[in-house]
């Protein structure tokens, strides 16, 4: 594997997939040597302004378990290398926070003993469901794609499953338990994250750098307290087009920031701004 080289790459490790990061410091000449991703462009997407000043973005505990969670099914060799079990009950002491700020900066993550147990819980949860075990059994894991936009950098993905002999791509997703309360409920979830703009942008960045048509994407998801509950789903084309436009765009947006180097705020100038409707209604 020649990462990252343009094209599909298998069992890419996720360290290796994230060396070329677009980060905030980044101008004209040092991106064309990045690759965009969606969780960077929707990060960017709502006010480049905002995104530009941001400090380094800190990994929260639901992020931590999510990753934990991936590494323990798509690639369970590397656990050791990126999480580390405290041996501390807690970081009050100065002995427990050296600790732990050595082991982050060499970047591994720390986690507890019951975080592990958890994970395990969830991969028991979705390998007792045939339909996402059967997913799981027949699938690739860790398929990385990049390609070159038309904008002078690259575009990239890591696809937690590719399905064999399928035109479907299937992430892995941990979330609250009230997201799996009713379809409605998931149905938001999905929009708040952005999950249809990762659908999107990963059915059509995996066709051009493959060179096949995928236009299926479905998710796996596993709540994140007991009872874990896993909820297979598949968004329909409609969603994964609209994903894709909302990518392009927001690439487009970025590519324009770079060029120009100039970062718009949400809040630029005066800005009128009334009541919401509810408040209105309310005092009636």
């Amino acid at each position: 594997m020649n990462w990252p080289a343009q094209g599909v790459h298998e069992g890419v490790p996720f360290a290796t997939y994230r060396a070329d990061d677009v980060t905030t410091a980044d101008d004209a000449e040092t991106i064309k040597s990045k690759a965009v991703s969606k969780s960077m462009i929707c990060a960017f997407s709502p006010d480049p302004a905002a995104w530009k000043a941001a400090p380094p973005r800190t990994t929260t505990k639901a992020m931590q378990a999510g990753s934990l969670f991936d590494c323990l099914l798509t690639e369970p060799d590397e656990m050791e290398n990126r999480f580390v079990v405290s041996p501390f009950d807690s970081f009050r002491t100065n002995e427990a926070k050296v600790w732990k700020a050595e082991v982050e900066a060499s970047g591994v993550s720390v986690i507890t003993g019951d975080d592990i147990k958890t994970a395990h819980a969830q991969l028991a949860a979705v390998m007792a469901k045939p339909e996402s075990r059967n997913i799981i059994e027949n699938s690739r894991k860790q398929v990385a794609f990049r390609y070159n936009t038309k904008h002078g950098f690259a575009s990239k993905g890591l696809i937690d499953l590719a399905p064999n002999n399928d035109d479907c791509l299937v992430d892995l997703k941990t979330c609250e338990p009230r997201a799996l309360d009713s379809q409605r409920s998931l149905q938001k979830h999905i929009a708040q994250w952005g999950y249809h703009i990762q659908a999107g942008s990963y059915c059509e960045g995996m066709s051009i750098a493959s060179g096949a048509e995928i236009f299926r994407f479905k998710f796996i998801f596993v709540s994140s307290a007991p009872p874990f509950r896993v909820a297979v789903i598949e968004l329909p084309l409609a969603a994964i087009l609209f994903g894709a436009d909302q990518y392009r765009a927001g690439v487009a947006k970025f590519a324009n920031c770079i060029k120009t180097n100039t970062w718009p705020s949400i809040w630029d100038g005066e800005v009128e701004l009334d009541l919401p409707q509810y408040a209105y209604t309310e005092s009636e």
